[in-house]
């Protein structure tokens, strides 16, 4: 199923729309960092970056940096990182965290409820919402244009 992040680390397929709806209430996922979580109840009106990754993706790690620095740069304007592990090893997921100084949201995809709820088909994928939690475009690998691409995309979606 993660095959395309293994053989194509650096690949950025274009940003293409979506076409389905999240109920943000409904995640399931368990809060890592900040242990108490997000309210999802308070997203509205926020803009939302939903990163899928794990330990063992090369791309995946590559890129949470950037979202990192994104999400300091951005975060007092509306924008909110949630990034949610699919590692299922938790000792390496640990260990690469142990390692790291992320400020955004981490979540652990236990049951893999959001994989389908999200329609993640590879690894790294990055979904966009808009202010009104409606799917504005997704990302799946990570490249080195992707960083700028994504910025722009926030910049407007800020506006």
């Amino acid at each position: 199923m993660f095959f395309i992040s293994l053989f194509f680390p650096i690949a950025v397929l274009a940003a293409t729309p979506t076409n389905f709806d999240v109920d943000f209430k409904k995640i399931t996922a368990t809060p890592l960092s900040p242990a108490k979580g997000i309210d999802f109840e308070k997203l509205k009106g926020k803009v939302v970056l939903v990163d899928f990754w794990a330990s063992w993706c090369t791309p995946c790690k590559e890129a949470l940096p950037h979202y990192n620095r994104l999400y300091k740069a951005y975060k007092d304007k509306g924008l909110v990182v949630i990034a949610v592990n699919e590692d299922d090893d938790l000792k390496e997921r640990d260990a690469f965290l142990k390692g790291q100084s992320f400020d955004f949201y981490i979540y652990q995809d236990h049951d893999r409820k959001m994989l389908g709820e999200f329609k993640v088909q590879a690894l790294p994928t990055l979904y966009v919402f808009d202010k009104n939690l409606k799917p504005v475009t997704f990302y799946r690998g990570f490249g080195p244009d992707k960083p700028e691409l994504l910025e722009k995309t926030i910049q407007d979606l800020l506006k």
